[in-house]
């Protein structure tokens, strides 16, 4: 199959383009002159009402171009990402699995249920909802059994964690472990 008829196709209409784009332009300049705010905002209306109905024929005419050509794959759709069932079970997950990253997901509250420390001075946490946590840093914070505390997500998804008071900016940096 040759390929110099769909290539000058392709060209015509990239051509058809920036004779447009220059149009398009000169209606922009013309529009910005006009005083009456009424009259200015139709001008507008009318070069949008071209630019749409211009953009569906574009669409048009490059289905045709790429149904007539044998090799051109059909697009794949695109898979809807799940929603996080529940953001407490997946939060600091990042190591283990990669889950879909949101903003919103920035800090999260915490009971700790039980606590441990390794010959190092480091912290093991076991929170009420099971998660366990260990301490990575060597940093130094006074927690409790029983006591709520705050983990928060940091630069290139380091986790930290501080007791959940007001006045406390005291933190650890800490990483999940289950």
């Amino acid at each position: 199959m040759k390929k110099t008829p769909i290539i000058s196709l392709i060209m015509l209409g990239l051509l058809s383009l920036t004779t447009q784009a220059e149009s398009l332009n000169d209606g922009l300049i013309n529009c910005t002159k006009i005083t009456n705010s009424s009259a200015r905002l139709s001008c507008f209306d009318k070069l949008a009402s071209v630019v749409t109905s211009s953009n569906i024929s574009i669409e048009k005419s490059t289905t045709t171009v790429s149904t007539a050509k044998a090799s051109v794959a059909a697009p794949r759709p695109t898979p809807t990402p799940s929603p996080v069932v529940d953001k407490v079970a997946n939060f600091g997950l990042e190591h283990i699995e990669k889950p879909n990253k949101s903003d919103e997901d920035a800090e999260i509250v915490f009971v700790i249920a039980s606590l441990k420390k390794d010959p190092y001075g480091k912290y093991r946490f076991t929170f009420e909802n099971g998660q366990q946590w260990k301490q990575t840093d060597s940093s130094r914070l006074k927690v409790r059994v029983g006591e709520s505390v705050v983990l928060r997500k940091g630069f290139m998804d380091s986790i930290f964690l501080k007791q959940n008071k007001a006045d406390s900016n005291k933190e650890i940096r800490v990483k999940r472990l289950k």
